[in-house]
């Protein structure tokens, strides 16, 4: 697609200020992508009117054209993923066994406007710390025990104090440009952000269990649109607002967060598709835990609610039983 007149206009402005940048004293390639995020930052205006989808493709173009007018007028070059976000954002990665995978995801996550990423990382090795040393923005968080990784999230959630804050997968690296959606749509725009598999989710006979509960679970909660989209699915992001409201223990058990984040009124929507991997076997201990912690998501509505979830029976009589049909 060649680029539109707009776009022309935002690859000038950003060859402009990168040749101006770079007669600055702190003008050096680690200081690189903080120029350009700032600059991206300063110019940026949001299209109106449109689908969000199309509004998404069209910024992220412009902010492509961007960089690319920047790194070429500063004469250095580097991963930039430009989004111009209005609020601080950082990011929390559970580290798994697989350091190349944990590696492959920080060089995403550098590319993207974060002022942080937490690694928490379960008897972190001399590797991983190596590992995390080359980006500048990482801080490790080590355990002495190994730690579900949901309760290692929600300690990487305590531990910042930024404005959005994505949660990505360490084993299962994604594209900068699918996280950058997820960052987009946080700021300002919704509280919870979800990673939208509903999108694929096909017909009802082709779903696995977990599939089946979550969207049980969100149509019993009177949002049949998110489908089978839930908090317990990477990558997701979370608004301070939402975390403030929920709070960062909440996360230890992921889709009861979901249920409180719809009972409180949170905004929930979704940030694109990213491929997920979901426990599908019902005789597996995946698929017992995701059980149980629906199990508790019901029961924390219930409490909210009441036993029927402000459902209306309208096929029963049950003041024809008195007292019983209470």
């Amino acid at each position: 697609m060649r680029p539109s007149t707009g776009e022309r206009a935002d690859y000038a402005a950003g060859m402009n200020e990168g040749a101006a940048w770079r007669g600055n004293p702190s003008a050096a390639p680690e200081n690189l992508r903080e120029a350009v995020f700032e600059g991206w930052r300063r110019r940026f205006r949001e299209p109106g009117g449109g689908k969000r989808t199309a509004i998404w493709q069209r910024t992220l173009r412009r902010g492509r054209q961007y960089a690319e007018g920047f790194m070429q007028g500063a004469g250095m070059r580097a991963a930039i993923c430009p989004i111009p976000l209005r609020r601080k954002a950082a990011a929390v990665v559970r580290a798994g066994e697989d350091e190349a995978a944990l590696f492959q995801t920080l060089s995403r996550l550098e590319a993207l406007p974060l002022q942080e990423i937490v690694v928490v990382a379960s008897s972190p090795t001399e590797r991983l710390y190596a590992a995390a040393r080359g980006f500048t923005n990482a801080v490790v968080v080590g355990l002495p025990d190994s730690l579900d990784p949901d309760i290692g999230r929600a300690l990487g959630a305590k531990l910042t104090a930024a404005d959005i804050i994505l949660f990505a997968d360490g084993e299962r690296p994604a594209e900068s440009e699918q996280l950058a959606r997820f960052l987009w749509e946080c700021d300002g725009k919704l509280d919870v952000v979800l990673n939208d598999l509903g999108s694929r989710m096909g017909t009802f006979r082709r779903r696995g269990g977990i599939e089946r509960l979550q969207e049980f679970l969100n149509a019993s909660l009177r949002r049949e649109d998110l489908k089978t989209n839930s908090l317990s699915v990477l990558p997701f992001a979370l608004s301070r607002q939402a975390l403030d409201a929920l709070g960062a223990s909440a996360l230890t058990v992921p889709v009861k967060a979901h249920a409180q984040a719809i009972l409180k009124g949170l905004r929930i929507g979704t940030g694109g598709f990213v491929r997920a991997e979901l426990p599908a076997n019902p005789a597996g201990s995946g698929w017992r835990k995701t059980a149980g912690d629906h199990a508790e998501a019901w029961s924390e509505a219930i409490g909210v609610r009441g036993s029927r979830m402000h459902f209306a029976d309208s096929t029963r009589k049950r003041s024809l039983l008195g007292e019983w049909g209470t």
